[in-house]
């Protein structure tokens, strides 16, 4: 059995950060090179199956985890070891029999689905090709939420790594194969999404089999002083109770996505009969440019949403970035905030320290991302796609997405702080409310033919406006901490507008092209950096926490960088 490992908040999120990272550049490999074979008709049908996949996948690997996760610390913070075990043998059964069963539901309404959303009727064989993951995917939480409750990353880390492996390795080869085979995009977009599935069974088996050799490093003598465990019904219920609000919180943190995908294309074939004049020419361009690089026939009008739709996911895989990384830090920091909140929720000292952790570390990564995102949105579609449509619907909708990425980005680890500390509707409320104005929004805007697919990035923006703000209120207001905002939040957004007008500066100023986007990006982050340490963010406890604190403190100390 292993030595069982605990990691620190900043630790943890360290290694999560580095997964995740490593993770979605191994995701960007596989999703750029893919856009590009496929061509945005292709990655239409990609994306209505991937982004259906995204908030199962949210919920099967961020929500359910959670609840394990939040119990389990609560279970080690007491000493009550053998209430953990029973947890994961419960969580085991239950989720595994919802699993089945999401499997089975997702198959039986795939052709309702798709009648409903696609015009041409081609996505159906990319998402009948992603349905078993979710079995998988619910298989992994179990383990993941169980390690992350006891503050180990590493199981989670190394799984995620190995999902996007295969995603790659195996996605990308079948993609190619059956492209070069049939001529066909839909059938090769099916065969990278049969990658997707297999890299979720992978990660899965890893993770199982990993607990078997390996075990949870909970000792016999730990085992035999734990008191006797509550009964499989109370265990039931206190899983139920925690489970259900932070699954539906779960799937409402997708909400962008899932919205997306279920009214986009829809709203957008009505257009097709009131306005089909008007889209051709809004898009000549791209289409001209498209049917001029077609790998088979050309874009038949009934193909127009989804060529939309391809583009929009295009732009919002690389906003999704920032949403990701930062509900790595919620995972990271739920256990510690959930132990500390059972042992001593009076400290306020601690509470404090914990929250005001988790916030400035997500804002270091959020604002920076999305304000460059925003600023440098086209060059930055261009370097990585290349074609008119990309560049020229997809430019705009980045820098929209990319000041949504911020509010998504802070509002998800405040969502897993109210969850830590027992108030798990809350965000469940924040989000549907916020889901309900990305509906209208929507509606009203990807309804007009003149602004048609770039309304869903300004729904999504209003939506998580209102969901930063509303959980930031709620925060303050359950937690009795108000966090030091000067030192969390405006010196890192000082850093980031900073890191921005460098960026914008560069490329403009310079000769266009991929490399002077490359050299922008990388002159903006030095900046950025640099700006961090001069407004003196980082405190010694923020160093201590980190791999090798002690030695990077020294080191910073050294340099005059750190206060």
């Amino acid at each position: 059995m292993g030595k069982r490992k605990q990691q620190s908040f900043e630790y943890g999120a360290v290694i999560l950060i580095v997964s995740t990272a490593l993770s979605k550049i191994i995701g960007a490999i596989f999703k750029i090179p893919l856009a590009n074979l496929l061509t945005t008709d292709g990655m239409g049908s990609f994306s209505s199956a991937y982004e259906l996949f995204t908030p199962i996948y949210g919920l099967a690997m961020a929500g359910l985890p959670i609840a394990i996760s939040r119990m389990v610390a609560e279970s080690m913070a007491q000493k009550r070891f053998r209430d953990a075990r029973a947890i994961l043998k419960l969580a085991g059964k239950a989720f595994t029999v919802t699993g089945i069963v999401g499997f089975g539901a997702m198959l039986a309404f795939t052709k309702v689905f798709v009648n409903a959303t696609d015009p041409s009727g081609k996505s159906i064989y990319s998402i009948l090709m992603i349905a078993p993951s979710l079995l998988f995917c619910c298989i992994s939480s179990i383990y993941r939420g169980y390690y992350e409750g006891m503050r180990n990353m590493y199981p989670t880390a190394i799984s995620d790594i190995i999902e996007a492996a295969s995603k790659l390795l195996l996605g990308y080869t079948a993609a190619y194969i059956i492209l070069q085979y049939t001529k066909n995009v839909d059938y090769a977009a099916a065969g990278a999404i049969m990658g997707v599935t297999v890299g979720t069974a992978l990660s899965s088996a890893f993770l199982a089999i990993r607990h078997k050799i390996r075990g949870d490093g909970i000792t016999a003598e730990e085992l035999a002083n734990s008191p006797e465990p509550a009964t499989q019904m109370v265990i039931l219920r206190s899983l139920a109770a925690i489970a259900i609000p932070v699954v539906l919180t779960s799937i409402a943190t997708n909400v962008a996505s899932f919205i997306d995908v279920f009214m986009v294309k829809w709203q957008i074939g009505r257009l097709l009969d009131s306005s089909l004049d008007t889209l051709k020419t809004m898009y000549a361009a791209a289409i001209e440019d498209y049917n001029l690089h077609a790998v088979g026939e050309a874009l038949a009008d009934d193909k127009i949403p989804n060529f939309l739709f391809g583009v929009r996911s295009q732009a919002f895989t690389i906003y999704n970035l920032v949403p990701t990384i930062a509900s790595v830090l919620g995972v990271s920091a739920l256990p510690l905030l959930a132990s500390v909140w059972t042992t001593d929720r009076t400290n306020k000292p601690a509470v404090r320290k914990s929250v005001e952790s988790v916030i400035k570390l997500t804002a270091v990564i959020a604002f920076p991302a999305g304000i460059g995102m925003a600023v440098m949105s086209t060059p930055i579609m261009a370097l990585l796609y290349g074609d008119v449509a990309s560049v020229q619907i997809g430019g705009p909708m980045l820098a929209l997405f990319g000041i949504s990425a911020v509010f998504a980005g802070l509002s998800a680890p405040m969502t897993s702080i109210l969850q830590a500390i027992g108030k798990q509707m809350i965000p469940v409320r924040n989000i549907a409310i916020g889901a309900v104005i990305k509906i209208v929004v929507n509606f009203v805007l990807v309804g007009i033919p003149e602004i048609n697919i770039l309304g869903a990035p300004i729904g999504t923006l209003c939506s998580f406006v209102f969901v930063f703000t509303a959980n930031l209120i709620c925060l303050i207001k359950y937690t009795g901490v108000k966090p030091n905002f000067f030192g969390t939040l405006i010196k890192p957004l000082l850093s980031a507008l900073m890191c921005g007008g460098v960026a914008f500066a560069v490329y403009y100023l310079a000769p266009k092209g991929g490399m002077f986007t490359i050299c922008a990006i990388a002159a903006a982050g030095i900046v950025y950096i640099a700006m961090l340490f001069i407004l003196r963010t980082f405190t010694e406890d923020d160093v201590l926490a980190l791999p090798a604190g002690k030695k990077l403190l020294g080191i910073f100390k050294r340099l005059h960088l750190i206060r």
